[in-house]
């Protein structure tokens, strides 16, 4: 069992499980790199149907980890950042282009890159204390790991706009309101129970043709993810760099309990 990714499977589904609760499932690159990993050999086991993603310990992901991100701020080699966000945006493509159908169980924080992976699935099922941020933009940086592409898809320019530039946190009922997640549950074990419903429906359905279905639901729109991607990790690259956000994340160092 890795540290940082808990695999556990039941029955058909694949349940990939961020684990690294001191950081409230923060992801560092390892992380990043284990759950595309992990998610790519389930793409190819013949007894995997469907995935489930989930937070260890009641949270979801609050991002990327605060400690790294200053790391490559500090870092004096250019290329740093773009290691950085190469890592993340392989993993977000890897839940979107994946042919099993990938559920989110999300529960407590999912801010930032954690917001955004769980938008890169194709279902996501929430408990009541979830909370929802596009925190980028407190930090001075811009949003990375799809956002940009995916957010606007489901709640539309203008409350994508809020969303990132206002930066609320929304609870669980909002969240549900906009369509952001498919349905809300009393808590993170009735929330992880759900995701597990849907998957193993999903897994034991024609699962060729759900496959399809995901390729042509996530073609449905003009652009690309992988575009966006590139052009997220080249102003991202550029706002790490920026005044003042080294600052900001050696502020939440020194904060932190």
């Amino acid at each position: 069992m890795n540290t940082e990714v808990d695999v556990e499977d039941h029955g058909a589904i694949r349940v990939l499980t961020i684990n690294r609760p001191e950081r409230r499932n923060a992801l560092s690159v390892s992380t990043a790199e284990t759950l595309r990993t992990e998610l790519e050999k389930a793409d190819s086991a013949a007894d995997v149907g469907a995935v489930v993603l989930t937070g260890a310990d009641g949270q979801f992901c609050a991002g990327g980890d605060a400690d790294m991100i200053l790391d490559v701020i500090n870092d004096d080699v250019d290329a740093a950042p773009l290691r950085l966000m190469n890592a993340f945006h392989r993993l977000v493509e890897a839940i979107w282009e994946s042919p099993l159908p990938v559920v989110a169980a999300v529960s407590g924080v999912a801010y930032g890159g954690g917001f955004n992976i769980a938008l890169a699935c194709d279902l996501i099922f929430c408990s009541a204390d979830a909370r929802f941020c596009q925190v980028f933009l407190r930090r001075g940086l811009a949003p990375d790991v799809g956002g940009a592409y995916l957010l606007p898809r489901l709640v539309g320019l203008q409350r994508a706009k809020e969303l990132m530039l206002l930066t609320p946190e929304i609870d669980a009922e909002r969240a549900e309101k906009m369509g952001i997640v498919n349905a809300v549950l009393p808590d993170a074990d009735a929330a992880s129970a759900r995701a597990i419903a849907a998957a193993t429906a999903l897994a034991e359905g024609p699962t060729f043709a759900a496959a399809l279905t995901k390729r042509l639901i996530n073609s449905s729109t003009t652009g690309n993810l992988h575009s966006a991607l590139e052009l997220e990790a080249m102003t991202q690259a550029i706002a790490l760099r920026s005044q003042g956000v080294a600052d900001r994340f050696a502020s939440l160092r020194l904060n932190r309990p």
